[in-house]
């Protein structure tokens, strides 16, 4: 386990680290030897370099050069990483290759930045895939199910052609590569294509890409052989409902109307909360995610709340007003659905 750094690192700190360390292995104290890999029984005085190359594999670096690069650009790394900014992450990987094997993130040990870069909504890190792609050429580890969430599909064939055993494999939170790929926030067109390429090479189908797929007749055949998976919850804490409204490669409701139709008539509830996101619930993601006004007013049928509060305290309608789904905001509408008054929203019919 190496020593991660501090949230703000100071290099002089560390140099002055390593001549107390040379002091303490001068002196003969043994912790301070063991430390620098010298034996008490040697002859030879221990040298700066000694302590400054304990200091720098401590932290996970082969030389103190590399840990001093890393140290000085850490943070403007760090803040370059949230947004993917494309163009700075590609000068300071210019600077300092290093970075794409370093961990940013002081409360996250091990958390590498190609697993922060790709987590989280593809809205919000539109370069994420670009990225990746940097990271994995300055010799990051790329896993099949990090390279599927990040859209590296040559990446994603490669390990496959590698090892096809890596196909229905799980990483350490239990989500497989089509899962990753597929159950996304945001649009994400690579993440689609690694499924693809995942059902063809024999993967297993997972349910909760059906559902957002549009993939009625898949989902249906599931549903028969085991009910249950319409009350499941995903890796996420998701229910496949709320995946159903969140449809893409549907360019018509019948496909997304009809798996909601088929996972409510198998019990799925209307009113699960989405623990990953403001805690919605499916008819929020009507308005949020451009659902058909047919799934809204089907999920009303069947018992959801019009005026529903997030946790944040947006209804249906305000989602559908800031996003600017003015159908779905008729929709609603003629539901009885209203704003909260702290959306800041008006409207947009």
């Amino acid at each position: 386990m190496t020593t991660p750094l501090p949230l703000r690192p100071d290099f002089t700190q560390y140099q002055q680290q390593a001549e107390d360390l040379l002091q303490a292995a001068t002196a003969g104290d043994t912790n301070a030897l063991s430390r620098i890999n010298q034996e008490p029984a040697r002859n030879d005085t221990p040298a700066l370099t000694d302590a400054q190359l304990a200091i720098a594999t401590e932290h996970g670096y082969e030389d103190w050069d590399r840990f001093e690069r890393v140290v000085d650009l850490i943070e403007p790394f760090r803040a370059a990483l949230y947004p993917g900014d494309a163009d700075t992450i590609r000068a300071l990987l210019k600077q300092a290759p290093e970075l794409a094997v370093s961990e940013p993130w002081p409360s996250a040990p091990g958390y590498k930045p190609i697993e922060g870069v790709s987590s989280g909504c593809v809205w919000h890190r539109p370069q994420q895939t670009q990225i990746a792609g940097m990271f994995v050429d300055a010799g990051a580890q790329c896993s099949i199910t990090i390279a599927a969430r990040a859209g590296l599909v040559d990446h994603v064939r490669r390990l496959l052609d590698e090892d096809p055993s890596l196909l229905n494999s799980h990483d350490r939170t239990g989500r497989t590569a089509m899962y990753r790929a597929g159950c996304v926030f945001g649009n994400f067109p690579e993440g689609e294509a690694v499924v693809d390429l995942l059902l063809e090479r024999g993967a297993t189908l997972d349910f909760y890409v059906a559902c957002t797929f549009g993939m009625l007749e898949e989902v249906e055949r599931m549903l028969e052989a085991d009910p249950t998976w319409a009350t499941r919850l995903d890796p996420d804490g998701m229910t496949s409902l709320h995946w159903a409204i969140r449809h893409r490669r549907t360019e018509d409701p019948q496909r997304p109307v009809g798996i909601v139709r088929a996972l409510v008539a198998a019990g799925a509830d209307v009113n699960a909360i989405n623990p990953q996101e403001e805690e919605m619930q499916p008819i929020h993601h009507c308005g949020e995610w451009s659902g058909w006004p047919e799934q809204a007013a089907l999920l009303l049928e069947h018992g959801a709340d019009i005026n529903a509060t997030a946790g944040n305290g947006w209804t249906p309608l305000d989602y559908a007003n800031d996003r600017g789904r003015k159908e779905m905001a008729l929709c609603l509408q003629s539901h009885g659905g209203t704003v909260s008054g702290i959306a800041g929203s008006e409207s947009h019919d």
